[in-house]
């Protein structure tokens, strides 16, 4: 049996039995973000994640620090990732550079509304160190992330991600391909297993898209201890709804004597 390795974030356990479900926020308003919220947090996922690059005022720290201090009083003891998803890796194209996201990251963790902040790997890396030593001192736990929306590297390269974000002092290893064949969401399952084999931290996988969906439902099997699944609005291809996700896992847990 494998051994977990376990984050308790507000009563929930990232790394555990069964895959935390995380519902996007992808409201582009501060009005339309406490809509957003108050109607995702009533489905009951287990972690909110906040897609900022969304977010139109995004330059303007003050008013992310202000939304995201109403955001954690109405998503109470819901745990809250905080994202701003490089262009490069899928997200929105926002009016700031790498620096000003590690800036904004920073005025995030002093206010301190965030249990995660989400970095990529492809960042230079003396800005992953600094937002991984700005988060530590900060008590914010760290997710680097790796996104590939045009194809799926192989298994070694992907391994070899996981286990980059785990050398680099993540909290957390996220990795998220897009499959071009059934091959390929094979080989991201096998990567993740094999990386969790490996790893010391948590992981997070899944390959995106319509082929990959399966991989958002299974994951759990092979490793990875968070799906993302649609409150409102998906913030990438491929997540089913809250509802769906929680059926699928309820059922898996039951099957595996878990429950």
């Amino acid at each position: 049996m494998k051994q977990e390795k376990v984050i308790d974030v507000r009563g929930r356990r990232m790394g555990g039995a069964t895959p935390l479900i995380c519902s996007p926020l992808v409201a582009r308003t501060a009005a339309r973000l406490a809509e957003e919220s108050a109607a995702v947090i009533a489905k009951r996922p287990d972690v909110i994640e906040w897609r900022v690059d969304f977010f139109e005022p995004i330059a303007d720290a003050q008013a992310v620090v202000a939304s995201g201090r109403a955001l954690r009083a109405a998503a109470g003891e819901t745990p809250i990732i905080f994202t701003c998803r490089a262009q490069h890796e899928g997200g929105q194209a926002i009016p700031l550079d790498a620096e000003g996201v590690v800036r904004l990251y920073d005025a995030v963790g002093a206010a301190g509304f965030a249990d995660f902040v989400d970095f990529e790997l492809s960042n230079p890396p003396a800005l992953v160190r600094r937002v991984r030593e700005r988060t530590r001192e900060q008590g914010t736990r760290v997710i680097l992330s790796y996104h590939n929306f045009g194809y799926t590297p192989g298994h070694d390269a992907l391994v070899e991600r996981f286990l980059e974000a785990d050398r680099l002092g993540a909290d957390v290893a996220k990795v998220a391909t897009m499959p071009r064949d059934r091959a390929d969401v094979l080989t991201l399952l096998a990567a993740t297993a094999t990386a969790d084999a490996k790893a010391r931290i948590p992981l997070i996988s899944m390959a995106m898209g319509p082929l990959g969906v399966a991989t958002r439902m299974v994951g759990g099997v092979f490793g990875s201890s968070l799906s993302f699944a649609v409150g409102e609005g998906a913030s990438a291809p491929g997540q089913p709804p809250i509802a769906d996700l929680a059926v699928v896992f309820a059922a898996l847990a039951r099957a595996r004597g878990e429950n």
